[in-house]
C-alpha cells in the first residue's frame, strides 16, 4: 500500500508539546474524524485551515468553533462522546474480523447528526466497493 502522495517525500518534522488534557482533546477529535494517526489528522486540520483562509486572517489565527446554543452544544458533546464509544466498538469488531452492519449504520448516523448540529451538510452513504 502506498501512503501519502507519490513523488512527494515529506522530509520535515514539526514537533508540538501538549499537556495531558490537550493530548486527550486532540486524540478524541482524531478518533471522531476517522483518522488513525495523530500526525495525519493534524496535517489535515492545518491544511483545511489554510484552504479556508478567505477572510484574510493569518494562517493559524485563533478562530474558535461555530457557536451553538447550550442545548445544541450539549447534544453535540453527547454525540461526540457516543461516536468515540462506537469507534471503540468498531475496533473490537475488527479484531473479530467482521463489522456488524448495524454498528456501521449507527456510526454513519451519529456522524451525520453531529454534522447537522454544526450546520454542515450531512454525508451521503457511498455505494459498497
Amino acid at each position: 500500500m502506498v501512503r501519502g502522495t507519490p513523488g512527494s517525500r515529506r522530509g520535515h518534522t514539526v514537533s508540538v508539546r501538549l499537556n495531558d488534557a490537550e493530548r486527550e482533546r486532540w486524540d478524541e477529535a482524531r478518533v471522531t474524524s476517522g483518522r488513525r494517526e495523530l500526525g495525519a489528522w493534524v496535517r489535515a486540520v492545518v491544511e483545511d485551515v489554510l484552504d479556508d483562509q478567505v477572510d484574510g486572517a493569518a494562517p493559524g489565527a485563533e478562530r474558535g468553533p461555530v457557536p451553538l446554543d447550550p442545548v445544541s452544544q450539549a447534544a453535540y458533546d453527547e454525540l461526540v462522546r457516543i461516536g468515540a464509544n462506537l469507534n471503540q466498538l468498531v475496533r473490537y469488531t475488527h479484531q473479530d474480523g467482521a463489522l456488524h452492519p448495524a454498528v456501521e449504520q449507527a456510526l454513519f448516523e451519529v456522524g451525520n447528526a453531529a454534522l447537522s448540529l454544526r450546520g454542515i451538510e450531512p454525508m451521503r452513504p457511498t455505494d459498497p466497493e
